[in-house]
Formats: C-alpha cells, sequence, structure tokens
C-alpha cells in the first residue's frame, strides 16, 4: 500500500467495522502479520499518543474538528511520512483534502 503523506481516515459509523478496518490497514501497511498482531498497536484516540515522539498512529476514533491543534499536528505526522490511521464517523467538508478515506465498501473482506 502507497502512502499518500494525508491523514488516513476508516469512515463508518459503526465502531467494530471501524476498527476491524484499521487492523486491515495496519496489516496492508505492513506493521502488522495478522488482524489480531495489528489490534496490540490500535489505541483508543491519538491523544493515547506522545504526538511529539510516535513513529505510527493508529487509533480506533476521533472527532477531526474536536481539536484543530491536534488534528493539525495529525496532518503534520502525516506529510512528514509518518503512518497515521484514525477511525471516524464522517469526514467534514473542509477535512477532506488532508485526508486519504477509506470506507468499508474498500475490503473486500474484513
Amino acid at each position: 500500500m502507497k502512502k499518500n503523506n494525508k491523514i488516513i481516515v476508516a469512515v463508518s459509523p459503526d465502531r467494530a467495522l471501524r476498527q476491524s478496518m484499521i487492523r486491515r490497514l495496519a496489516v496492508d501497511m505492513g506493521f502488522a502479520k495478522t488482524p489480531g498482531d495489528a489490534g496490540k498497536i490500535i489505541r483508543q484516540s491519538p491523544y493515547d499518543y506522545d504526538l511529539a515522539n510516535c513513529y505510527f498512529l493508529f487509533a480506533e476514533t476521533y472527532n477531526l474538528q474536536e481539536s484543530i491543534l491536534t488534528t493539525g499536528r495529525l496532518y503534520e505526522l502525516a506529510a512528514t511520512g509518518i503512518a497515521v490511521v484514525v477511525g471516524v464517523r464522517k469526514i467534514p467538508p473542509a477535512m477532506e483534502f488532508i485526508c486519504e478515506a477509506f470506507f468499508p465498501h474498500n475490503f473486500t473482506r474484513l
């Protein structure tokens, strides 16, 4: 999977589906061998990471409009080549340009 230096978002209103999508993305990006292993590196939110020193970020839930500073930092990390994958319910139109969106139909099997 090629990284486009954007925030990768798994878009789904269902939390369990978002988590399985993020697990699959972690496997496809080479951070884990199996979806079960990927579950070990996924955290609840980006606030569970040290955003100043992280090498990757896999968060199950985040609201892109919650904190402009945090969203800006996530985009900064993604722009420098760090894998930033978050699960969201929906993408606000103002944030679409910094996101690479994946929907449930992008995955043949979860």
